[in-house]
């Protein structure tokens, strides 16, 4: 017996069979008592087990909910956009492709789709749908966590990623709870605005808006039923119902939206039976040029705003920025389009102009610039790559196998003779700029030479140096010899710069002719005048006309800190971006007074709200009104023409068609590698620049008839812009003339009124 039997009588206990029942009895009965108090103590501990693990759950559960701030305030990636002055879309920068449109902005048509496919009783609930939530538990038995869910659970997915999208109870737990939550702060309307603005759709669009414009090219409000039913359509697989990749597919989706909304009453059975035979028909734009005229512009402005956007700790990608610019998207998409045009069919004149009769492709510029291919190939990735491939460190063993090989040749000088292009045009009367193509395709090539290709300014220079002519004192009757002069330079040598020939008629040549002729022999008589050297034949005579042409460059708003102060300087051998030159032309314009180019004029957040606005910058006065107005009048004479000679952009009037006043400049480097225009009206000045891709590519300088001028490339683009942008009703396209300032008479020619022979030779006469 146990110790706790040491009250039972042994003796009686073995003796007594009522008293050994007795004691059964009383044994069995504590036994129990104990198993009781047990199995309650095992209770107790299970059940504060559970209760711990439900209390830890619970609070597992809510801490992955959001905040009550994260509620209230839901933040969505959404694109910043760049707008031209009219509203177009220019460009958009971005994580996901998105643009936030209120309610007010979605066709009904849309929201109808959604409501009757994806959540019928959306009115009727309060976040989690009860009749869908009695079916969770045989989702939830298939493994189908996403069983039952409606638009709030849904746009608590969509907003609230930490939610998660993975298959289990929590993930659906946590989803309903932020649906009743968001039930709670906002209306059915906002709702289904911020569902519709969050949702992913087909070929990479976030939001209604961006889907409706990658799809169809057209915005939100405007989606018709079958153009809705095919969006909506897609949320429930947006890979597998792309209309763009599997129409099929897509279009047997569309056809069951279509079926839900005549289920619902959202349609007739009439309409539906019409749509339900018709075929999906996109207007496909991809999600990278979707609302896009200038990527090269695009870049330009995130360039313009990085700092200001991380100083003011917004997120150019995410916070929905818009950006308004100066942009005019008519004359943005003439000029693309003179620009795309002109380039396809500059290409193959350039190629054949290098192309001997039975030659292979452009075999004479290879004779003629021999190193260029062997430059080229080292260049090459595959000259890069070849040494480990063929184990070899021997360039001539590389060289060999490389230029043997016909196709890599072929396609190496293809690519490295592409010719390339800009445009821009600036609003001379406050800076703003109105068009912006930097280039034929920034796809293939990003480099912009609007602002970051600097090239020599050949002949478009020369303004600046027959305005500081006239800043002292010369007039455009002033006459100079038609034939060249040579300069000794310090070291010895002579430096000669002359015309490719000396045009007929007589000897002496006004300025006005010299300039609408560019000639570079007249260009170059007006230095020592300049300098104060009359007659000098030393180049170091010439330093103080250099300086004075380079800090008049300077004044008129070019960066002339690359550019020496070489005589030269005078023949456009100082290097210039397009926007400097186009920029620097408004002043003779705007009357002599040089203002900044500007391309933002305000910065606004996704609700509208002004944050940072810009205005045009006005120097101070460059030159004189009167010179600048002298400088234009010159320059009518390169478009007009005069007595007895035609000016070098005469063809803008003869081809072109172009008979209001205007004023320009046709510019050729020497080597034939850049040609320029610029055209100048009061109301705009536009200028286009057309060159290799690669810098060391040029026309051919022994072609009479070759393009590589800047009057037989250039000037044609420019002119097709003015021609197309002035046909267009929808451009504000002003005929007005040039006014000369008060009271401003023009100089003429005492020569001519006087007939006096002194007087005819002008100030000089060397």
């Amino acid at each position: 017996m146990s110790d706790n039997d040491n009250n039972v009588d042994m003796s009686r206990y073995f003796s007594d069979p009522e008293y050994r029942k007795q004691i059964s009895a009383q044994r069995k009965k504590k036994k129990g008592t104990d198993i009781k108090k047990r199995v309650l103590l095992y209770s107790a501990a299970a059940f504060t087990l559970i209760i711990i693990t439900i209390t830890f759950y619970v609070i597992y559960l809510f801490q992955g909910l959001p905040s009550i701030q994260e509620l209230e305030n839901p933040r969505t990636a959404i694109a910043s956009e760049v707008r031209s002055r009219d509203g177009v879309v220019l460009d958009r920068y971005f994580i996901e492709n998105r643009t936030y449109v209120s309610i007010d902005d979605i066709s009904p048509n849309a929201i109808n789709a959604l409501i009757a496919t994806e959540d019928h009783r959306f009115f009727n609930h309060w976040g989690v749908d009860s009749q869908s939530l009695m079916r969770l538990p045989f989702y939830w038995a298939t493994q189908r966590m996403h069983g039952g869910s409606t638009i709030s659970q849904q746009l608590a997915r969509n907003l609230y990623r930490n939610i998660g999208f993975d298959v289990s109870v929590t993930r659906k737990l946590r989803e309903m709870i932020t649906a009743v939550q968001i039930e709670i702060n906002y209306t059915k309307q906002e709702i289904i605005e911020m569902y519709l603005n969050t949702v992913q759709f087909s070929n990479s669009a976030f939001g209604i808006e961006s889907a409706s414009r990658t799809h169809y090219g057209k915005s939100a409000s405007d989606l018709t039923v079958i153009e809705a039913a095919t969006l909506i359509g897609q949320l429930r697989a947006v890979y597998a119902y792309n209309p763009r990749l599997y129409p099929e597919r897509a279009n047997t989706r569309k056809n069951v939206v279509l079926q839900q909304l005549y289920n619902r009453g959202f349609i007739s059975e009439e309409l539906y039976s019409t749509l339900h035979e018709e075929d999906i028909v996109l207007n496909y734009h991809p999600p990278s040029r979707a609302g896009r005229e200038s990527r090269y512009f695009g870049e330009y402005i995130r360039q313009q705003v990085f700092d200001w956007v991380i100083d003011n700790g917004y997120d150019l990608y995410a916070d929905g920025l818009v950006i308004y610019t100066t942009i005019d998207s008519r004359l943005q998409r003439h000029a693309e389009r003179a620009l795309s045009e002109k380039l396809a069919e500059f290409q193959p004149i350039f190629q054949r102009e290098w192309t001997s009769p039975g030659g292979s492709y452009m075999n004479r510029l290879w004779e003629e610039y021999p190193q260029f291919l062997r430059d080229y190939i080292r260049e090459s990735d595959r000259y890069k790559n070849a040494f480990s491939k063929y184990d070899t460190n021997q360039e001539s063993v590389v060289f060999e196998i490389l230029m043997n090989d016909e196709a890599y040749l072929d396609s190496l000088k293809r690519a490295r003779t592409k010719l390339q292009s800009s445009f821009t045009a600036i609003d001379p009367n406050n800076g703003h700029i109105l068009v912006w193509v930097g280039g034929s395709d920034y796809g293939t090539q990003q480099f912009d030479h609007v602002h970051q290709s600097r090239r020599q300014a050949g002949s478009t220079f020369k303004p600046f140096v027959y305005a500081v002519a006239i800043d002292n004192g010369y007039m455009p009757y002033h006459r100079f010899s038609k034939f060249p002069v040579s300069f000794i330079e310090p070291s010895g040598r002579m430096w000669n710069p002359k015309d490719p020939s000396v045009p007929s008629g007589p000897e002496m040549v006004p300025l006005r002719q010299g300039l609408a002729r560019s000639l570079n022999n007249v260009t170059v008589r007006l230095l020592p005048e300049i300098a104060g050297a009359p007659g000098t034949n030393r180049a170091a005579d010439l330093q103080p006309a250099a300086n004075m042409i380079r800090n008049m460059a300077a004044n008129l708003g070019i960066d002339m800190s690359r550019s020496p102060a070489f005589p030269s300087i005078a023949l456009g051998t100082a290097e210039v971006t397009l926007l400097e030159l186009v920029s620097a032309y408004t002043t003779f314009v705007n009357q002599g007074v040089h203002i900044e180019p500007i391309a933002i004029t305000r910065i606004e957040d996704k609700e509208g709200n002004v944050l940072v606005e810009y205005f045009p910058e006005y120097s101070q006065e460059a030159i004189s009104p009167e010179t600048a107005y002298i400088m234009i009048d010159m320059m009518r004479g390169v478009v007009r023409g005069g007595d007895g000679y035609h000016g070098t952009g005469v063809r803008l009037r003869n081809v072109y068609n172009v008979q209001q006043d205007v004023a320009g400049k046709t510019g050729t480097t020497q080597n034939s590698a850049d040609n320029w225009f610029v055209a100048m009206m009061p109301h705009i000045v536009m200028g286009s620049w057309v060159g290799g891709e690669d810098r060391r590519i040029r026309f051919p300088t022994n072609s009479p008839n070759s393009i590589g001028q800047g009057a037989r490339t250039a000037l044609p683009i420019v002119g097709e812009f003015i021609q197309n942008a002035s046909s267009d009703p929808d451009v504000n396209w002003s005929y007005e003339a040039f006014a000369p300032p008060p009271g401003f008479v023009m100089p003429e020619d005492p020569a001519i009124l006087n007939n006096d022979r002194d007087s005819r030779r002008g100030r000089i006469g060397w």
